[in-house]
């Protein structure tokens, strides 16, 4: 959310980092088995897409490349070991986290 005065002045922004890149979406959610991740990028950088357990550890590594900017999909495939409960999956540009999002593995 951006938040704008009378004079159409930004205040504050809650994703001031979203014109570099974005989660769109995390399918299904609930996910069991796998789960189809679509995200984008904006400009031309060093990115990175992780998986994080609720504790904040890295749990898998999904993508780590130098992008250009469009649309990307990957696919998740857990290890079937993976405890069941909410991941977050993190987008990096340039090392910078720019969008995130929560998932549940059931």
């Amino acid at each position: 959310d951006i938040v704008i005065n009378g004079d159409g002045i930004p205040l504050a922004a809650n994703n001031i980092h979203l014109d570099k890149g974005i989660i769109y979406s995390a399918s299904p959610n609930p996910f069991n088995n796998k789960l189809e991740i679509k995200y984008g990028v904006f400009q031309e950088a060093k990115v990175s897409l992780f998986v994080y357990n609720i504790e904040g550890k890295i749990v898998a590594e999904l993508d780590k490349q130098q992008l250009n900017p469009q649309k990307y999909e990957v696919i998740w495939e857990p290890e079937s070991n993976l405890a069941n409960g909410h991941y977050f999956i993190a987008l990096k540009i340039n090392d910078l986290q720019v969008d995130y999002m929560k998932v549940i593995r059931q």
